[in-house]
């Protein structure tokens, strides 16, 4: 079974690099020009479940190295695996540098709504108290009991006696 497995990958990789797979949606892909050679074409082109590669060790090594002689093929700008590689440093931290402005700006973006947040809640119990100052005394505990009612997650906190 295991070389079976073996010779069903190896004939799969062979077909990817030739560009003619058997496999519809790689074949769709191919057409295209966004056919990638990686672990999980390789397993979908020789019609194997996912992760059937892990147990073979020789033929991950055979897919990344065939797979960057593959992108240094296509690449007109490339002229060694090196120069693939370091493009593709070169655009993983730009990604990162691009991931953490956004961050950046998230998070102040976040903490100005807590601002925010934070001065209507005070706003909105000030409203209350002041609402339930003008009730007679006899009458705050049932409307105070009716806006707990309301809202069962209700985190107005105030001294309403």
């Amino acid at each position: 079974m295991t070389q079976t497995t073996k010779n069903k990958l190896k004939n799969a990789l062979e077909r990817l690099l030739e560009g003619k797979p058997e496999n519809r949606e790689l074949r769709k892909k191919a057409r295209e020009g966004k056919l990638k050679i990686n672990n999980i074409s390789v397993e979908k082109e020789a019609g194997l479940s996912v992760g059937a590669l892990r147990r073979h060790e020789d033929v991950q090594n055979m897919v990344k190295n065939k797979s960057l002689e593959f992108r240094v093929a296509q690449d007109d700008l490339s002229h060694s695996p090196i120069d693939v590689l370091q493009a593709e440093v070169k655009q993983l931290k730009l990604d990162r540098t691009q991931a953490n402005k956004k961050k950046k700006e998230y998070l102040d973006l976040t903490r100005s709504h807590e601002q925010a947040l934070a001065i209507q809640a005070a706003s909105n119990i000030k409203m209350v108290q002041e609402l339930m100052e003008m009730l007679h005394e006899s009458e705050r505990e049932k409307a105070m009991d009716n806006v707990v009612k309301a809202r069962p997650d209700n985190l107005i906190k105030g001294n309403f006696r």
